[in-house]
């Protein structure tokens, strides 16, 4: 499966469960890069990896214990449905590959900030907490060693890093210190632990290790399931307290060998920070594996309050203006305007002014000004390059800045500002002449218009079966910190990658505060001492499927005495079963409504607490329009619809509710109180528009003889309908399922295609949510099933992001098999036949037909 670090978008896996064989064997479609012949086999608890390697044809490259499991080679006449039919064998995944790409780059000055925004600096500076004693674990691309700021030393007495090794091949030795050089293991270290001046780390003092398991071998490095289980299994039997992890895959469950073994290390003790990822473009149910996993901590990324960048000088008719902006990043070239350059906003052949298609202007030396929208970055680039533009600036069609990429046949540099900056610009260009120049050595610092609230990039939740994901929030979006010294010592990145080692290194100060502090009780502190995030668009607070509990705040996470279990609330009954009024215990209420029990410990050994508790509604969130479709606004701008739509105030029944029944309001000292609470989703919202909804139980918290209340709270989220009655498959409208050519393009008049040896043809197919079972079969013209197309039998599939391949593509042609390990094949004869599809919808059961969405194609004939 391709995955990614995550400071680029990932590829959703696609799983394939065999029925048949005594184990499960798991594969990947065509678009999934895998390690060719190399599988992870997991054994049951008492067998042995000898029963592995005694196979002719089988050679066992690692081993794993906590996994419990082995790496093979196969030869090509060896089937992984053999390995799987060995005795002793549990479960089969093909060796899958991740890749990582680099992220922009810019520079930022604000760490201070950053700290003091999440308490970290009231923790360093009022309790002396620095993270001395507990032992973090970071996998990722190795770290600068020698940087100064991170110890400039390896394993030497007094040295911070003090274990950790490569796993980066097969070929290497897990002793070779892991120089990174690529530098993203570098920076999420100095997030961790920096000791230097420029670049103040979350936990400086703590004592580190790092496990390479990425390459230098190519511009996208390479890694492996293997590989990734290896370093986990090392960093475990090294004994660290905490494990940093920012990398994964894009699928809403947590079906995979990475995630199986991270929540062994939760039972096992171990604090589990991962990553949540970087999909937010693509919508909802876009969080990673394995942060969906069990008990594991999952980080959303927040953007930095300021930004430090190179900015550029316009000349308006009104005087000049610094714009500050983020450059594309390479294999673009930077970009730098020496001299005074015109400024125009060009138009395309159909009058667009995004524009979309071949520009009109003749741009030859200028700078062509692009809005955001309706097209990729690349695609306005490329119009105009080919209409002779220098350069392109492109600006946003919402808040905040994002970072953008060019494909590599952009040979101009690019420019991303943020839509103010665009307006005033555009404005400029139509009252008259317009000119920019930017400059390699100009750098401001400016406030981000996007600054402390979440992320544009950061993936969202729920999981596939409605789970509250992320966990916490914390800051991710240009963040400064360390760089290997070749490349600069210090540089800004992007993404969840930066905000799960701020969490981990929080973490680390809270397990220096309090020692025999369990993961359970960390999970807990975190998120109901976090503070919501709020939405300056809407006057509410960010969803909890982006943002969890909010902004991480440890200090009074550390300094917290009291505690809430559960910690958030994931409401995943979508089948109404409460109709009806709440009663007389607060006041009547004409809804649908889920019931919850919360326990509160008052902590303190010697105060009374006083209970006072509120409700904080938060932003709904849909993907779809009206129509059910996937929502053109999604699809364009790649932001979500969102109710409120702005400040104004809306009908209370279009938001959520939350009414309490009290349990005791004052706590002794030791003592715990239950409080149960009924949650209503915002009923005035249609369903048919499939909004997704939260918000906050807030308590308030007051200790006897002090003024000053404490606020906790319990995040909550669910779908405001019925999931059972969702469509899986993307809407008809938008022209998916459908028969595709080679080219992936729609063929036309299927009933009139033959299918030959030498054409190809696939089933291309879009999901809009999460599917258990995916299953396409060759249905002949007597309406008998003949067997699954290739690759045309999975479990457990991710929704289609659409930062990634738009649709999964299966082939079509004669050969079907028989079994769903898909090993028992046949070809069918010459005929007419179509294509069967079906898809579990959300929480269906496998055994009812009814629960399943079919879709059927035309009739076609499968020729000699």
């Amino acid at each position: 499966m391709k995955m990614r670090i995550f400071v680029p978008s990932i590829v959703l896996a696609i799983a394939y469960a065999i029925a048949s064989c005594s184990a499960r064997v798991v594969q990947y479609p065509s678009h999934i890069r895998v390690k060719r012949n190399s599988y992870i086999v997991q054994l049951h608890p008492t067998a042995q990896a000898r029963c592995v390697q005694a196979i002719p044809g089988i050679q066992v490259s690692r081993h794993f214990d906590m996994f419990h499991g082995v790496a093979v080679s196969i030869g090509d006449s060896v089937h992984p449905s053999q390995v799987a039919n060995i005795e002793g064998v549990k479960a089969v995944w093909p060796n899958r590959v991740f890749s990582l790409q680099y992220q922009n780059k810019t520079t930022n000055g604000s760490g201070e900030y950053l700290h003091q925004a999440t308490k970290v600096h009231q923790a360093h500076t009022e309790l002396g907490l620095n993270g001395t004693g507990i032992k973090i674990g970071i996998i990722d691309t190795g770290v600068d060693y020698t940087h100064p700021d991170l110890g400039a030393c390896w394993k030497t007495p007094n040295c911070p890093w003090q274990y950790g090794g490569s796993y980066a091949s097969d070929s290497l030795s897990p002793n070779d210190p892991p120089m990174d050089c690529m530098g993203h293991g570098t920076h999420v270290s100095g997030i961790i632990a920096s000791r230097g001046d420029r670049v103040k780390g979350v936990a400086p003092q703590a004592t580190l290790g790092m496990y390479r398991v990425f390459t230098c071998s190519s511009e996208s490095a390479d890694t492996n399931d293997a590989n990734v289980i290896a370093a986990m299994e090392a960093a475990f039997q090294d004994g660290h307290d905490i494990i940093s992890m920012s990398l994964g895959s894009e699928t809403a469950w947590e079906e995979d060998p990475v995630a199986v073994l991270a929540s062994k290390f939760v039972d096992a003790g171990v604090v589990m920070v991962v990553a949540n990822g970087n999909s937010g473009a693509s919508g909802l149910l876009t969080a990673s594996t394995p942060a969906v996993g069990r008990n594991v901590i999952s980080v959303g990324s927040v953007d930095n309050w300021n930004i430090t960048s190179a900015h550029a000088i316009f000349t308006t008719h009104t005087g000049q203006h610094s714009v500050l902006f983020l450059p594309s990043a390479a294999p673009a070239p930077p970009f730098i305007i020496a001299n005074n350059t015109l400024v125009v906003a060009p138009t395309d052949n159909t009058g667009s002014a995004l524009p979309c298609t071949n520009i009109t202007n003749d741009l030859s030396g200028k700078v062509a000004l692009i809005q955001r929208g309706e097209c990729t970055f690349s695609e306005k680039a490329l119009n105009a390059q080919n209409a002779g533009a220098v350069a392109v600036v492109i600006y946003n069609n919402v808040d905040g800045m994002i970072d953008m990429a060019f494909d590599s046949n952009i040979l101009i540099p690019g420019a991303f500002i943020s839509m103010n900056d665009g307006r005033m610009v555009e404005e400029s260009i139509r009252s008259g002449r317009t000119l920019v120049r930017a400059l390699e050595s100009d750098l401001i610092t400016m406030p981000s218009p996007s600054g402390g609230h979440m992320s544009a990039f950061s993936s969202l939740g729920p999981t596939a079966e409605l789970g509250l994901v992320p966990l916490i929030s914390a800051p991710g979006g240009n963040i400064l910190s360390t760089y290997p010294q070749s490349m600069g010592s210090y540089t800004s990145l992007s993404g969840t990658s930066m905000a799960a080692p701020y969490v981990a290194g929080a973490v680390a100060l809270l397990k220096q505060a309090r020692p025999d502090i369990t993961v359970t009780h960390i999970r807990e502190l975190l998120v109901t001492t976090a503070r919501p995030i709020a939405d300056s668009s809407t006057g509410l607070v960010s969803n909890p499927y982006s943002s969890g509990g909010g902004l991480i705040n440890i200090y009074d996470a550390i300094r917290a005495r009291a505690r809430i279990d559960p910690p958030l609330l994931s409401i995943n009954n979508t089948q109404r079963e409460h109709p009806g009024p709440i009663n007389s215990y607060i006041r009547p209420i004409n809804a649908y409504w889920e019931i919850y029990t919360l326990a509160i410990q008052n902590t303190d050994s010697a105060k009374s607490m006083r209970i006072s508790l509120a409700h904080i509604a938060a932003n709904s969130l849909t993907m779809f329009d009206k129509n059910g479709t996937l929502s053109q606004q999604l699809l364009t701008n790649q932001t979500m619809p969102t109710w409120p739509t702005n400040t104004s105030p809306v009908p209370a029944n279009t938001l959520p509710q939350v009414l309490g029944i009290r349990g005791n309001t004052l706590v002794r000292p030791g003592q715990s109180t239950k409080i149960t609470v009924f949650i209503a989703p915002p009923l005035g919202l249609p369903e048919s528009e499939r909004w997704f909804y939260g918000g906050f139980i807030n308590f308030k918290l007051t200790w006897d003889g002090e003024s000053t209340a404490f606020s906790h709270v319990v995040p909550y989220a669910g779908f405001n309908g019925d999931m059972r009655k969702l469509s899986v498959l993307a809407s008809a409208p938008i022209g998916l399922p459908f028969l595709a050519n080679s080219e992936v393009e729609p063929i036309e008049n299927v009933s009139e295609l033959t299918i030959s040896a030498d054409t190809d043809v696939y089933l291309a197919v879009a999901l809009d949510l999460p599917t258990r079972i995916f299953a396409a079969s060759i249905v002949d013209a007597t309406n008998t099933t003949r067997g699954y197309l290739p690759l045309g039998y999975s479990d457990y599939v991710g929704r289609t992001l659409l930062d990634e391949a738009p649709y999964y593509t299966i082939p079509v042609n004669r050969t079907v098999f028989h079994d769903t390990q898909m090993t028992n094949s046949s070809e069918v004869s010459a005929g007419s036949y179509h294509v069967h599809l079906k898809v579990l919808r959300p929480f269906g059961d496998p055994a009812r037909e009814s629960d399943f969405q079919i879709w059927d194609s035309d009739t076609f004939k499968l020729g000699d």
